[in-house]
């Protein structure tokens, strides 16, 4: 509560002892066109990240997809190499327990 009473104890001080200032109509323009640039700067920087983030998960999604065709369509060729060799391996097995 003191702090509060304290507070506004320093405002209306303020107010007495400080008067507005009108700032003169060509440094509030200037200003605005400074704020203004500066948004455009960011909002067209927001949408360059944006469009990284999104080109980088297309080509992700891209790269996994090739990555999960390559794997399944490898499977035939596998089964065949090792069914393949496994008739060579079953000789060479009995071969050696002889």
């Amino acid at each position: 509560m003191k702090m509060t009473k304290d507070l506004l104890r320093i405002e209306s001080r303020l107010k007495d002892v400080l008067k507005p200032v009108t700032p003169r109509a060509e440094f509030v323009t200037e200003l605005q066109n400074k704020l203004d640039q500066e948004i455009v700067k960011r909002v067209k920087t927001k949408k360059v990240q944006t469009g990284i983030l999104v080109a980088g998960g297309i080509v992700s999604l891209a790269v996994m997809v090739i990555t999960i065709i390559r794997s399944l369509t490898a499977w035939p060729g596998i089964i065949k190499g090792i069914s393949q060799k496994l008739p060579k391996m079953q000789k060479r097995q009995q071969a050696l327990s002889v």
